[in-house]
Formats: C-alpha cells, structure tokens, sequence
C-alpha cells in the first residue's frame, strides 16, 4: 500500500501552525492532568518558608528563585509543583531517598510543609547531593524533565583561560569574550 503511506507522510507535511499550536496545547493539557494537586489547609508563613527552603535548593541546581506567596493558594500553582517535583526526581535519582526522600502526592497540612522544608534545608547544604548535580548528567537533566530553565552563571575560570585570546593584548575584547562563555 506505498499509495496510504505517501498519502499519511503528505498529512504529517502539511501540519498547519494552527494545527501545531493545537497539539500544543493538548500536549500541555494532558501534563496538567497528570500532575499531582496539592492542596490543605496550609498557613501563608509555613508555604513561604517552603518556597525560602525552596529557593536554596533552587540556587545548587542553578534555576531561578520561585516567588513568595501573597496569599496561601487553595491549590498549589502547577509552576510551583514542578519545581518541587524536580528536586524529588534528583532526589530518588542520586540515591539519597533514604535522607531526604519525599512525594508531593503526601503533602496536605504545615507539619508536612514543615518536614518538607527541613530536608530541602538540609539537602541544600549536603556535599554528596551538591556533588551528585554537578555531574555531567545531574542538574540539566532534571531541570529539562520539570521545563524549569537554567540561570546563566559566569564562566569558571577553565573556561575563561580556554577561550580564544585577542591578538595583541586587547583587554577589553579578552574580558568581553570571557563573558560570553
């Protein structure tokens, strides 16, 4: 039947930008459906305490600080849940479950926020989780997997000496081109 199969690759080549925006958006639906709703009767000073811890957490992982609360939500924002689900994936994936192991899924009152926020403090500080991130496959791996992007940090020094020199000595064009890393 060569006749369907060029018939079927003609349909996926004439794939629309309304058709594609479309498939976008059911492709966001279904990761909404399937993400966990969190929600209890937490108090604004223990959720913000959690996004602080959260936040410390966030920095070893090099992703961008997530806001304070105004106000306690009914619902924990699905933003604010992948964050939290991209520190239990790197949690489970270096092997220190036993340490600092958790799932949003359990999570229903402050004791828990509160427990919560206490192995994110703790994890945040830890040399073998900070170790297990800056590994070639640690942190980009799960931020990729929680779409929570990557904050631009300054070139180490290897990568500065690595980078091509400006002939002549030219200063300014060596520290613009260190800057570009």
């Amino acid at each position: 039947m060569p006749g369907e199969e060029m018939m079927a690759e003609m349909e996926v080549m004439e794939v629309s930008p309304d058709r594609l925006m479309d498939l976008a958006d059911k492709a966001d639906m279904a990761e909404d459906d399937a993400m966990p709703e969190v929600k209890g009767d937490f108090s604004l000073n223990r959720i913000n305490k959690l996004v602080d811890s959260l936040n410390r957490v966030n920095k070893v992982f090099r992703a961008p600080a997530y806001p304070k609360f105004d106000k306690a939500p009914e619902v924990f924002p699905p933003e604010f849940i992948k964050n939290i689900q991209m520190v239990e994936s790197a949690v489970f994936s270096s092997g220190l479950e036993d340490e600092y192991g958790f799932s949003i899924r359990d999570i229903s009152d402050d004791e828990d926020l509160k427990m919560l926020a206490g192995k994110m403090d703790a994890m945040a500080s830890d040399k073998s989780f900070k170790s297990f991130l800056n590994k070639p496959l640690g942190m980009g791996e799960f931020q990729a997997e929680a779409d929570v992007p990557v904050v631009k940090t300054m070139a180490t020094q290897e990568a500065i000496q690595s980078q091509p020199r400006a002939e002549g000595g030219d200063a300014e064009l060596d520290l613009f081109m260190s800057r570009m890393a």
